[in-house]
């Protein structure tokens, strides 16, 4: 199939043009449009075309400056001019180009089909005598590259290999491969991908650095001499860096390592793609290379002195950090969680989703009650569901932090006093969860033993007799209403029902059953 690009400042026209007829029968195919001058430069740069079939009245860059500039670039590709004006002027200025063809709007099916059908005898003529090339003519050294990191090259070929290489000026005493992953928010638009290898090019091949390469869908750098020391790999990762700053990109780079011989590239290419595809586990900021430990390995071994990773006890104690008010706990917390989802060899996605659960379960209700909260809920549940989207372990913390901070905008942690109402009123709501004073220290940041003191100061009752109240003077309302016993002692949080019993004596002066035959 050979490639077109249509060019037309009018979506209706490209729309048009793309669905007039079949281009895969007449053996095209159509590999993008573009709606102005600059962007089918762009594109045409990246996807090289056979065929571009270019309007010539366009705002900015009309069809013939565009041209001018594709000619600069391939005075052997083939040019269609599409026009709503039947203007010889116009006409005679574009043969001086070596136009193909001069169609008029509104194109006719035949006319066009006609002009396909030529075109493609002749591209085919094109093709064979391309074939019969020398090794150079074939291979590019883009092409001679991307063939070696794919390997796809018979055993017999070598010598070819070697040939097109010296031709190339790709004859050098090792080699190192980078491949460098760009990451936006939205879909990455053509242009600006087409920009930034531009940017690579001037920056590393125009400075002798190295060869650069289109790696679907990485931008790849063939580097002249090996990265051999912490100096030059930070120095490397500070100029890509630099270049992606230009349009406010993030970006992942990795390093395939050394080989000697341009060949075994496909093996140095096939290291690199799989630690891009583990990019989530490691550390920011560096290349990373064989030799870089990834961030669970960073953890300390003591394994031993963690439990195991518990979602639902995170997500409730998660959730009393956050109606405290302490947002430094909150982050630790998420931070710890994160910590034992890599001891547990959590994948990527299952950590991602692990975190929108926890995260989901804390402040969805913690919004219950704080109607400042439930005003918010559609931005937070964004931000939520954003969680997704970082390409890396430490991004991704990064983003919970800032969820947490966000859920926590305009909540007032208070001082002390404040902390011990806050603490009141929480059980005042949470009376049925199995509360205690050491997970709400924890949280608070205290010293269990400081805190009941200072519970005790404040309520003139201990933290665990308070509690005990509390629930009994639920139970006589549930009670009061009809429920049965062993119900209300699992509504406020006995499991046991002899406990409750006790408890429930001590405080009421008699059993739960004589209370209620009242």
């Amino acid at each position: 199939m050979y490639k077109v690009l249509l060019v037309d400042d009018e979506p209706m026209i490209r729309e048009g043009l793309r669905t007039l007829i079949d281009w895969e029968e007449l053996g095209y195919q159509v590999a993008d449009t573009a709606g102005n001058g600059r962007e089918a430069l762009e594109k045409q740069e990246r996807l090289n075309p056979d065929l571009m079939i270019v309007d010539i009245r366009m705002p900015g860059m009309d069809g013939l400056t565009l041209i001018g500039h594709l000619r600069e670039k391939n005075e052997h590709l083939h040019i269609l001019i599409l026009s709503g004006y039947a203007d010889f002027d116009y006409a005679k200025k574009a043969i001086q180009y070596q136009i193909d063809g001069y169609l008029l709007k509104p194109v006719d099916e035949d006319e066009l089909t006609g002009y396909l059908d030529r075109l493609k005898k002749v591209l085919d003529a094109e093709a064979a005598a391309n074939r019969r090339h020398s090794a150079m003519s074939e291979w590019n050294r883009e092409r001679l590259i991307q063939t070696c990191l794919e390997g796809a090259y018979p055993d017999d070929a070598a010598e070819s290999l070697e040939e097109a290489a010296r031709e190339a000026g790709l004859v050098w005493p090792s080699y190192e491969l980078l491949l460098v992953r760009l990451h936006a928010e939205q879909d990455m638009d053509s242009g600006v991908f087409a920009y930034m290898k531009r940017r690579f090019v001037t920056t590393f091949e125009d400075a002798g650095r190295g060869v650069v390469f289109y790696a679907e869908p990485y931008i790849g750098l063939l580097l002249r001499e090996p990265l051999q020391s912490d100096y030059q790999s930070a120095r490397l990762y500070r100029d890509i860096a630099n270049i992606a700053a230009e349009r406010e990109l993030h970006f992942t780079a990795v390093s395939g390592g050394a080989e000697e011989r341009l060949t075994d590239l496909v093996r140095a290419h096939a290291a690199a793609v799989r630690l891009m595809n583990l990019r989530f586990f490691y550390e920011e900021g560096r290349i990373i290379g064989e030799q870089t430990e990834p961030i669970d390995h960073q953890l300390a071994d003591d394994s031993d002195d963690h439990e195991p990773f518990d979602p639902d006890a995170v997500a409730e104690k998660l959730y009393l950090t956050l109606d405290i008010g302490n947002l430094e706990a909150a982050k630790q917390l998420a931070a710890e969680a994160g910590e034992a989802m890599l001891r547990a060899n959590y994948s990527e996605q299952e950590i991602k989703t692990a975190m929108v659960q926890l995260i989901t379960g804390a402040i969805g209700k913690l919004t219950l009650h704080r109607q400042e909260l439930q005003e918010r809920r559609h931005e937070l549940s964004g931000s939520i569901i954003g969680l997704y989207k970082p390409h890396t372990y430490q991004a991704l913390i990064e983003s919970v932090q800032i969820v947490l901070a966000r859920a926590l905008e305009g909540l007032d942690a208070g001082g002390t006093d404040k902390q011990i109402m806050k603490m009141i009123d929480l059980i005042q709501r949470n009376y049925q969860q199995p509360l205690k004073l050491e997970t709400l220290a924890d949280v608070l940041g205290y010293n269990s033993a400081y805190l009941g003191k200072l519970f005790k100061t404040t309520t003139g009752e201990y933290f665990n007799s308070y509690l005990d109240k509390v629930r009994i003077e639920k139970a006589k309302s549930f009670l009061d209403q009809g429920m049965k016993v062993y119900q209300v002692a699992e509504k406020v949080g006995y499991t046991n029902v002899d406990y409750f019993h006790s408890k429930f004596r001590k405080y009421v002066g008699e059993s739960p059953s004589a209370y209620k035959k009242k």
